[in-house]
């Protein structure tokens, strides 16, 4: 796929499929953004290949294949391993990630149950 110059390319991965078409749409909605979503585990390295995305949301909690083991597989890759990750979890609220917000395992770790605002401001903050 040919990236775009102004927009930047975001792969949403979480099991829940209404949490990855919500996020996409809003992203999208923004203007600078691309996404590609999926809620199968198992098509990430070939999309991260194909398409190439600036940033990957990564759910941390999925039943098939949990956020760490596939970020650790990503990072294994040639073609993947230097695109940066954000781990969305439900584990923790948005007062409780602000304070890490920052890096947990040499990521970023977002809170899916604070607003979608304050996710693409996160976002926005991170793709600087």
């Amino acid at each position: 796929m040919e990236k775009s110059e102004t927009k930047k390319r975001i792969l949403v991965v979480d099991d829940e499929v209404s949490f990855c078409t919500l996020l996409k749409l809003n992203l999208e909605k923004r203007g600078c953004f691309e996404v590609v979503a999926t809620s199968n585990p198992h098509d990430v390295i070939r999309l991260a290949k194909e398409y190439h995305p600036d940033l990957i949301l990564l759910d941390i909690l999925m039943p098939e294949m949990d956020g760490m083991t596939l970020a650790a597989s990503l990072r294994s890759n040639k073609d993947t391993g230097d695109i940066p990750i954000a781990f969305l979890t439900a584990l923790a609220d948005e007062e409780d990630v602000r304070d890490v917000r920052g890096k947990a395992w040499e990521n970023y770790i977002f809170s899916k149950l604070g607003s979608t605002d304050e996710l693409i401001i996160s976002i926005c903050e991170m793709l600087k």
